[in-house]
């Protein structure tokens, strides 16, 4: 198949869509994938592409596409009118679809949040066939509920006990992300429980795993005239687990491919047109680009940007629209968090990066392979996020940026494992002047790394005289003390091996060494409570104090990713307040080489 990666048209909003076209002729019938809110649209990401792709296997050219305010399209979650402008952006996509391949028929494959839309765009009268509404419900407020439980969860995750620090914006805050009131308000009013005639129109309803369909919704689609299905959706759960972990729906995506072929012939009914054919006749290249003014008025063109022919990479290269009068020979390259797309943690690096390119910087959101965008294995675990060739794929990008954009010099941002790679590109590259790293888990791959940090916490865990007294009191279970003993056995035998060192002095000492020579700004933003810092107090680790390039900065607890909306803010006051420094004197020496570094 081929792969088309460009912006479309939306009311006032430019939407990022991706689309697969199969490479034999096709018939009259496209999908059109609608995703999930916030951060299960972030775990879903990979899977979903996944479910595009096979569909697309199937001679069915699909699009998958970002809802306004999210993702790579542009706006924000405070948008006046978002909600509205959801449900029309469905009809809009499903236009693009048809006017790119040339199908006459959509059908749509919503999940969650995004079937709720779909639906409603239907009942409004959006030109869709047919339906495929994965985990919806019929009243907006009973997943508003759930998205409430789940915000005063996280919440107690990283208060501590102590009152939550007030948020920048009002709102709800799920996962990271931000539901204004009137999107809220919105939501809460949506109801699908009466619909108008829909007659005709064929509905899959998946369930999540074993969690039953609505039956209201069920009952609403029957008395509207339209046929429905009712099948289980499996796989709801693993597809939405954390995105290093989410795995494909395998058995639903297929369940879907055979709805779609087996029911509509059409599908089978082919044109005899092409895919190169119909894509000369739209007009469309695997590069594309938008411009826009930003709140200040200052336009920024963003293009995409991909690295390789076989098993790409994918990235969004944002700059500002017009060449300034001092032109940047550093470019900001934003690393994966771990496993998540290059809209970074919370999209906070498509606000960086397009803040930072209005102020005339070249920013570059990158996907390694196997992660969002980019071709390579469909999922990578913990320690495929730990590989030297993460390390290697940096640098080849970085080799691309110098030859088609003249950049000669970089500054990496990256949390997690992106930091962990911004450190060891630092090390190796003297043209890297500045890596801003966040709450690294580690600086040197250890695949017992995390076992020795459990032995750890378990182990204090029964250190209190109120511990043992449960123990013996019989409110303990047993296996859970037979765990416990056979975990402090296995510490006492470590502890003649090794002296539990979590950090690596000689490694420490020598990457400290390389940062010093090659003159490299080092900034470590850590939460408290990160494992990492502690183990640095602990061992002794901290930046060396004849280092003035290197600093490490301790913000309270918001968790790994920053998920709350003030500690969202802090990470981008801190990010920026750094990268001013690092380009201020870039402005002052275009070598970048010679200045001390301004404390």
């Amino acid at each position: 198949m081929n792969t088309i990666h460009r912006w479309f048209r939306s009311g006032v909003y430019s939407l990022m869509g991706h689309l697969d076209v199969p490479e034999l002729p096709f018939g009259r019938l496209g999908v059109l994938i609608v995703p999930p809110f916030g951060w299960e649209d972030v775990c879903s990401y990979r899977p979903l592409r996944f479910l595009g792709k096979s569909l697309a296997a199937s001679a069915l050219p699909v699009m998958r596409f970002d809802l306004p305010g999210t993702g790579d399209s542009s706006g924000n979650a405070l948008d006046a009118g978002l909600f509205e402008a959801w449900i029309q952006s469905i009809d809009d996509a499903a236009a693009e679809l048809r006017a790119a391949t040339g199908v006459a028929d959509v059908a749509v494959v919503g999940i969650r949040l995004g079937a709720m839309l779909a639906l409603a765009a239907a009942a409004r009268g959006s030109n869709l066939q047919h339906l495929i509404l994965w985990g919806a419900t019929a009243e907006g407020r009973s997943m508003l509920r759930e998205l409430r439980a789940f915000s005063r969860m996280e919440h107690r995750e990283y208060s501590n006990g102590d009152a939550s620090a007030p948020q920048p914006f009002p709102g709800l805050e799920i996962g990271g992300f931000l539901l204004a009131p009137e999107t809220q308000q919105a939501i809460n009013e949506l109801s699908l429980a009466t619909l108008p005639e829909m007659r005709g129109r064929h509905v899959l309803l998946l369930s999540r795993d074993e969690i039953p369909t609505d039956a209201k919704l069920t009952c609403a689609l029957r008395a509207a005239g339209c046929v429905v299905t009712q099948e289980t959706g499996r796989g709801y759960a693993t597809m939405m687990a954390m995105p290093h972990e989410a795995t494909p729906p395998v058995a639903t995506v297929r369940l879907i491919a055979e709805f779609l072929t087996q029911r509509f012939p059409l599908a089978h009914e082919t044109c005899g047109t092409t895919n190169d054919e119909l894509c000369r006749a739209a007009n469309i290249t695997t590069q594309s680009s938008r411009t826009e003014l930003d709140d200040s008025g200052i336009g920024i063109l963003e293009t995409i940007f991909t690295v390789g022919s076989s098993e790409c990479m994918f990235g969004i290269l944002s700059k500002p629209a017009l060449p300034p009068a001092q032109p940047s020979e550093s470019c900001v390259l934003f690393l994966n968090a771990g496993a998540v797309r290059h809209i970074g943690p919370n999209r906070m690096w498509v606000e960086a990066a397009r803040r930072w390119a209005a102020q005339g910087a070249v920013c570059l959101r990158l996907d390694l392979k196997g992660v969002g965008e980019s071709d390579g294995a469909q999922r990578l675990g913990t320690a495929d996020l730990y590989q030297d060739q993460m390390v290697q794929q940096i640098e080849i990008a970085m080799d691309s940026l110098r030859s088609r954009v003249g950049i000669q010099r970089f500054i990496v941002i990256g949390l997690c494992s992106g930091a962990f790679w911004a450190f060891h590109a630092a090390i190796r590259n003297p043209d890297i002047r500045a890596a801003i790293m966040l709450n690294p888990r580690l600086f040197f791959w250890d695949p017992e790394v995390d076992r020795r940090r459990l032995l750890q916490r378990t182990v204090k865990g029964l250190s209190e005289w109120d511990d043992w007294y449960r123990l013996a009191r019989g409110y303990v279970p047993l296996e859970k003390i037979k765990k416990v003993a056979q975990i402090a056995l296995e510490r006492f035998q470590a502890r003649g091996r090794d002296r539990q060192r979590q950090i690596h002095p000689h490694a420490m000492a020598r990457a400290w060494a390389a940062l010093e020579r090659n003159q490299t700004h080092i900034t470590l933003i850590f939460t408290e409570g990160e494992p990492l810092l502690t183990e640095m107090h602990q061992e002794g680790q901290m930046p060396p104090e004849t280092c003035p390039r290197i600093q490490c900065l301790r913000v309270a607890n918001g968790g790994h990713t920053f998920r709350p909306l003030w500690a969202q803010k802090l990470a981008h006051e801190l990010m920026d307040e750094q990268l001013g420094k690092v380009l201020f004197e870039e402005r002052l020496t275009p070598s970048g080489i010679g200045l001390p570094n301004q404390q």
